[in-house]
């Protein structure tokens, strides 16, 4: 039989979010029916409220929950395991590529996203979007490692490339920022500056293992940066300027704090862009040329499930806080103030939503 279970989506672009009743077909072959727990709330969610869309989206891609069924060739996974549910495809994708979630309006239209959605109280999702947790990991707050953890930790690691005694900047301290600082210090890095407008996210970063901070609104963030800080080549600034804001300033930002490299040396630094881009940039390449830094972008961090799996072992060894980073909580009914707040910047590390 199909499940209705109660859903938040959005019917033309820059619309409401509306709660709703929908209906959920029952798994295909390689998907899984799951209760929900939690979920977090993400501003790539806030960018794709303001895109155009076929028909109604749905939303959340971060979650944590039980299995309830699951399909006749699912393999992953079993009814009452707890999991996680993230937007990263297992490795399998590459052989067979995952299907969409899909759900039934009480209007007869159907709604969709193109991966998971968790805005709901069950989902039916791809067997490959799931992490089975051990019994040790039974918190709610697991959910962020579905999106926030890997998008800032796997920037660092992956396309950041940081290893013991390198330098990092990370601009924008949300729950993707702070994620990215807490895998620096994790990774041995010798300087972890913390880049911001505002003073008690700065204050809020110490704790996930920044050793600097630097308010942009009142200092000059990439003096500031060259001044603390040295690259592996030995110019000023950093090995890693991990950029998880998005905008044209805070990218160009990242590019100049980036050390210079030194010819037939040491190459520069990596900048590396992880916040969704709002407008278009206009960059003079030459200092990528003349001072071989490298300007990259990265999608989810670049992780893979196993590194989910790392950063699970991360909380339990107190390497990652995730209850710290845990800082609004709020009921399902009152998701769309979670999103109203996260848009106005009133969340000091990430929010998450509980379905009760």
């Amino acid at each position: 039989m199909p499940t209705t279970t109660r859903a938040y989506f959005q019917r033309e672009q820059d619309g409401p979010l509306e709660l709703t009743t929908v209906t959920l077909a029952d798994p295909r072959p390689h998907d899984v029916r799951v209760r929900l727990i939690a979920t977090g709330v993400c501003q790539s969610q806030i960018y794709w409220m303001h895109q155009p869309r076929p028909k109604p989206l749905l939303f959340g891609h971060e979650g944590y929950g039980v299995v309830e069924a699951v399909g006749d060739a699912v393999t992953r996974v079993g009814v009452g395991d707890t999991v996680m549910v993230t937007w990263l495809p297992s490795a399998e994708s590459a052989e067979r590529a995952p299907g969409q979630t899909l759900a039934t309006l009480p209007d007869g239209t159907e709604a969709f996203w193109t991966n998971v959605s968790t805005w709901n109280e069950h989902t039916v999702v791809d067997e490959q979007y799931l992490v089975v947790l051990g019994p040790q990991l039974r918190d709610p707050a697991l959910a962020l490692i579905g999106c926030a953890v890997p998008t800032g930790a796997g920037a660092v690691i992956n396309a950041g490339a940081v290893t013991a005694g390198d330098t990092v900047a990370v601009i924008g301290l949300g729950g993707v920022g702070l994620s990215a600082v807490a895998a620096a210090a994790a990774q041995g890095a010798a300087a972890v500056i913390a880049i911001d407008i505002a003073d008690e996210k700065l204050a809020f970063a110490k704790r996930f293992g920044a050793t600097h901070v630097v308010n942009s609104a009142t200092q000059d963030a990439v003096a500031a940066v060259r001044e603390l800080a040295r690259g592996r080549s030995g110019n000023p600034g950093v090995d890693a300027a991990v950029d998880c804001v998005g905008n044209a300033t805070t990218i160009t930002q990242a590019v100049a704090m980036a050390a210079d490299g030194k010819v037939s040396l040491h190459r520069g630094g990596n900048a590396v862009v992880v916040g969704v881009p709002k407008t278009s940039l206009d960059l003079d390449p030459i200092q990528l040329l003349t001072k071989e830094k490298s300007l990259l972008g990265t999608l989810g961090g670049g992780c893979g499930h196993d590194q989910l799996g790392l950063f699970c072992d991360w909380t339990l060894t107190g390497t990652l806080d995730l209850a710290a980073m845990v800082t609004e909580r709020f009921a399902f009914e009152d998701l769309p103030q979670a999103v109203e707040a996260l848009r106005q910047g009133r969340i000091l590390g990430r929010s998450l939503v509980e379905m009760g």
